[in-house]
């Protein structure tokens, strides 16, 4: 297992997202890298030059909208999927942990735009909901920022949110994810309480990184008028 907190960082414009993953001690583990050419959405996470993750989404890009994506080990292995939702009920129902839910039912009550806002199931290789990411409310308001008002006028205003989501397996809260406010790189701190096996890690990092390459394009549908 990885040495926490990880740290995740990709340039701000770039023709081909690429996150770099550090650990604790500055040493780059492993380097996700999003593919544009082929027919769906496909990002290769490797480590130490071999090929360690697909994340392969079930649907073509050209003719849909991709909304669940297998994660595949170097060996084949389908370790599960990532499907993304829109609809926070559902999760507060999922979640037994009271604090959490009633989180989740709050959410669409803090958004600019409701139908934007992004959670991702993580579900095992049986399709069988397992856990969830999912965005801590606060973390998405514009008051966060000084003279938010103002802020909001300027281009790309949005990039000075700085989201937080939480990741659950069943009703344990097993790591937050942070972006930290940065100007010309993306950056995100991946916190990590233990309490999951080295067999559940190899499906929970895939599905952060994943997240991690949406959210920007979450933030600007979130706050579009």
């Amino acid at each position: 297992m990885y040495a926490y907190p990880l740290h995740l960082h990709f340039a701000s414009i770039s023709a081909t997202p690429k996150i770099n993953v550090t650990d604790a001690n500055g040493r780059v583990v492993m380097t996700a890298t999003k593919t544009l050419l082929s027919n769906k959405e496909e990002i290769k996470v490797t480590a130490n030059g071999q090929l360690f993750y697909t994340i392969l989404s079930q649907e073509s890009r050209i003719t849909d909208i991709p909304s669940n994506w297998d994660v595949i080990a170097a060996n084949g292995q389908k370790l599960g999927v990532v499907d993304d939702d829109f609809y926070t009920e559902d999760a507060a129902n999922y979640v037994k942990n009271r604090a959490v839910a009633t989180g989740l039912n709050m959410l669409k009550d803090h958004f600019v735009n409701e139908r934007a806002l992004k959670m991702y199931w993580l579900k095992n290789s049986a399709g069988v909901q397992i856990g969830l990411i999912a965005p801590d409310k606060k973390s998405f308001s514009l008051q966060q920022l000084p003279l938010a008002d103002f802020t909001r006028k300027i281009p790309f205003f949005f990039r000075f949110i700085t989201p937080s989501y939480y990741i659950t397996l069943g009703d344990r809260k097993v790591m937050f994810l942070q972006k930290q406010r940065t100007l010309m790189t993306d950056s995100y701190k991946l916190e990590s309480n233990g309490q999951f096996t080295a067999e559940e890690e190899r499906l929970l990092i895939p599905s952060v990184l994943l997240t991690v390459l949406y959210e920007r394009q979450q933030l600007k549908a979130l706050y579009e008028n």
